[in-house]
């Protein structure tokens, strides 16, 4: 029988309010369309990991290819960005 971790933990209430901001935010490209994908499933996956005792490492693991997905995200949009920007100067 699995046993509940009863021990308020920060980061669970960090990474439920990123999965709903996330939720709302309409990718632009299909690359940022799988980052999203890809961090809502880890997000599940640590909500989930969350109430089971000893997945620290698990949990610790996932959120830095948590972290590791979002600086591509952000990457990404910046260089979309910079794309849009240099387009709008040629017209």
């Amino acid at each position: 029988m699995e046993s509940i971790n009863t021990d308020f933990d920060y980061r669970f209430l960090y990474l439920y309010i990123l999965f709903i901001f996330d939720m709302q935010y309409e990718p632009g490209t299909i690359d940022c369309h799988v980052f999203l994908e890809c961090k809502e499933q880890i997000e599940k996956m640590l909500l989930r990991l969350h109430k089971v005792d000893n997945t620290d490492h698990i949990c610790d693991q996932l959120q830095s290819i948590y972290q590791q997905i979002e600086g591509m995200h952000e990457l990404k949009k910046v260089k979309r960005k910079k794309i849009l920007s240099n387009q709008e100067l040629i017209k």
